[in-house]
């Protein structure tokens, strides 16, 4: 369901309670939905182990190609979520008093390896750490306006229960470790799970959406139903919401059937 402007209706998206599901055909859904995954993953072609992630997903779904025509490469765009949301565990946990003191720790901490002589701990910091000083402030710049728009957008003390910001889950096929899938959120709470979204706001969002919800959904204990997936676009303040219930891991399902068929399609061309 999309809805209009208004960044201040998330906090009451994220603690509103969900629609009661039925038990029974909830724990039906989530069977019918990791036996449907499993026989992708043992029918497909593709040629080894598979590891979607959103990305790939919401490329399949808008333009059939779930992979990029360009390798990926590290660049402001591609940083700022990882050092937006260091940032915004550092204000949560009253560390620093503003996002912009938040990023500069973020960057301070990513770099401090290469200036000790040892070495960065991941790519991502590797690249930075060569990154001249006028580069890194353009990094930082970038990581400043994607924090400060998600810090801005949200009541943090009005949230029920822990926080967690920017954890990603990975789901693996029981049967199989042919299949893997990934579960973006940047702030999950008890009740719901927020995604900030780019782009324009495209038709497919939904399904892509209810991948989040299935992957959720699997990895959680049986019977449990995760809280509802509410999408984002800071650029513009609009929200889509999922309410999570049978037919939407359904809707996962045959996402991630598109996605995979993109790939062997791309394999077999």
């Amino acid at each position: 369901m999309a809805e209009g402007p208004g960044p201040a209706r998330l906090t009451d998206l994220l603690v509103a309670p969900a629609p009661a599901i039925n038990p029974e055909a909830w724990r039906a859904a989530t069977a019918w939905s990791a036996e449907a995954l499993s026989g992708l993953a043992a029918g497909g072609a593709g040629g080894g182990p598979r590891r979607l992630t959103e990305y790939q997903v919401r490329r399949a779904l808008s333009s059939g190609d779930p992979w990029p025509e360009t390798p990926f490469a590290w660049s402001a765009r591609t940083t700022r979520r990882a050092l937006g949301l260091h940032a915004v565990r550092l204000l949560v946990a009253g560390r620093v008093r503003n996002p912009t003191d938040g990023v500069r720790a973020a960057l301070a901490e990513a770099t401090r390896g290469a200036g000790d002589g040892r070495r960065p701990r991941c790519a991502m910091d590797r690249w930075l750490s060569g990154l001249p000083p006028a580069g890194r402030a353009a990094v930082g710049a970038e990581a400043v306006t994607w924090s400060t728009r998600l810090w801005c957008a949200l009541d943090w003390e009005a949230l029920d229960g822990p926080v967690v910001i920017g954890r990603d889950h990975w789901w693996d096929g029981p049967r199989s470790s042919l299949l893997a899938l990934r579960s973006r959120a940047e702030v999950r709470t008890a009740s719901a799970h927020l995604v900030v979204l780019s782009g324009s706001r495209r038709s497919s969002v939904r399904s892509e959406l209810s991948v989040v919800a299935l992957v959720e959904a699997l990895r959680s204990r049986e019977g449990y139903v995760p809280g509802r997936i509410v999408g984002w676009w800071p650029d513009s303040g609009h929200l889509v919401r999922v309410e999570v219930e049978p037919a939407v891991l359904s809707e996962g399902v045959a996402a991630v059937e598109t996605t995979l068929r993109g790939r062997q399609g791309r394999a077999a061309a």
